[in-house]
């Protein structure tokens, strides 16, 4: 017998080629560049209606809020994608965070800065984060079903690639709103966006099929969720190259995030000592750099070394934090954003894949359910470290955090080699048009199943 031809590389558009995963992109790209919008002119209200001697405590309690609902949902969110339709799962998260963000922007609108105000606006907050919690682990499992695990890398990356290609535009765009529209009418306008993916994921004929086993095997009611979410936990903890993939990028999320991400804003505007309309150039280079290194990571998707490219974007992104804040400078904030962007990027891509490889179609809502979780930790450390930031203030507390940072993550990769052992191998073509005809296939039965018995009853 002949030697079988190595499989070939993927194009970097090749994934396009599905008009399934167009729809899917496509919808993801309305939907999701709008979010910078939202939490800029969320700061930026909380900023304009709280008192300055709580001011930073206010901004670092709006990702604590986001947190609690992405800690709250995050793994219950990966446990109903793996046990309903995935499409319109995506199609009832974007539909409640179509409204709670409404209401948000009318909160924005009539209200003065009351406790009940912000009250209404955190409640609404973490309803909105909650949609977005099962909204995340329900589009990384629907990827590799539409793409089967040949095309899987370049799609997760192409995703981040086309997202990325849309934030910075909005990430610039939000100061100069928030300026000459005001924050209410900057989230009214950000939450059309999720009306617009609701009605693009309706044309999808996707449907997610599961495997007959998996079917049967499917209990009922709310203690059966807690079953599902433990198997996932069983699961991730038995796969050492999940558990520490996972770990890994939770840790970096959460020691990196609250400080440049959620308390990001304020650093700017206060200690570098921007406004509103120079934080929207400083803030492009972090949408900027996250685009370009998603375009490369869909160029050199088959590259096959996925656990050295996660630690290199947790490193990157380590050393990201350290120039943003180390001096507190303009040009400083523009670099650290850029690495920032090129970092987080390269490692949530590489670890996204890794998880898809190394996971079954029936457990991967759980595990990619898990990386939200680590966003949802990143999320509600804002609290607690906007008010050690008040009382030490931020410029006391950041520059050396940065290289404390950078040491403990670099030290986690060194000891823990399993996550650059990580390996996504190169699949051949897939023979058909790919997984997701599957579904097509599945109705095809039914209808021949149909006919079939229509002769039988005619008979009896």
């Amino acid at each position: 017998m002949s030697a079988s031809p190595p499989p070939t590389r993927p194009g970097m558009m090749e994934p396009l080629r599905l008009r399934e995963f167009r729809l899917l992109l496509t919808g993801f790209i309305v939907g999701q560049s709008m979010m910078p919008l939202q939490f800029v002119a969320s700061i930026a209200w909380i900023q304009f209606v709280a008192d300055d001697s709580v001011e930073i405590i206010m901004v670092g309690a709006i990702g604590t809020i986001r947190g609690i609902g992405m800690i709250g949902f995050g793994l219950f969110g990966g446990a109903l994608a793996d046990r309903f339709d995935r499409r319109r799962l995506l199609m009832v998260t974007q539909a409640i965070a179509f409204v709670s963000n409404i209401l948000i922007a009318v909160v924005m609108w009539t209200g003065s800065g009351t406790t009940t105000d912000i009250a209404l606006f955190f409640a609404l907050t973490i309803i909105a984060s909650s949609a977005h919690a099962i909204d995340g682990p329900t589009r990384n499992a629907i990827t590799p079903e539409i793409l089967g695990p040949r095309l899987t890398p370049a799609g997760i990356a192409l995703n981040s690639a086309a997202m990325q290609f849309a934030m910075p535009i909005a990430i610039f765009a939000s100061g100069l709103m928030i300026d000459h529209l005001g924050h209410g009418a900057v989230f009214a306008i950000s939450s059309f966006g999720h009306l617009g993916e609701v009605l693009i994921l309706a044309m999808m004929s996707y449907r997610t099929v599961f495997s007959a086993a998996h079917m049967a095997a499917r209990g009922q009611g709310p203690g059966q969720a807690i079953r599902d979410i433990r198997a996932g936990l069983l699961f991730a903890r038995s796969r050492s190259v999940i558990l520490w993939t996972v770990l890994i990028v939770v840790l970096m999320m959460s020691l990196i995030m609250p400080p440049t991400g959620t308390l990001g804003p304020q650093w700017v505007t206060t200690v570098v000592g921007a406004t509103w309309s120079e934080f929207s150039y400083i803030a492009v280079f972090w949408g900027g750099g996250a685009m370009v290194a998603s375009l490369l990571l869909v160029r050199f998707s088959w590259i096959e070394r996925k656990g050295v490219l996660t630690g290199i974007g947790v490193i990157v992104m380590a050393l990201g934090f350290v120039v943003f804040t180390n001096p507190p400078t303009q040009i400083n904030a523009m670099l650290g954003n850029a690495l920032l962007g090129i970092g987080m990027s390269t490692a949530m891509v590489s670890a996204n894949a890794t998880l898809a490889y190394e996971t079954p179609n029936e457990m991967r809502g759980r595990i990619m359910g898990l990386i939200f979780l680590g966003m949802g930790i990143a999320q509600a450390v804002g609290l607690p470290l906007g008010a050690v930031a008040q009382t030490l203030t931020m410029e006391t507390l950041f520059p050396p955090m940065s290289f404390v940072v950078l040491a403990f993550l670099a030290a986690i990769i060194i000891l823990r080699p399993v996550i650059l052992r990580a390996r996504v191998p190169q699949h051949p073509p897939e023979p058909v048009a790919q997984v997701v005809e599957t579904g097509r296939a599945v109705l095809n039965g039914a209808a021949t199943f149909i006919l079939r018995a229509a002769p039988n009853k005619a008979r009896t």
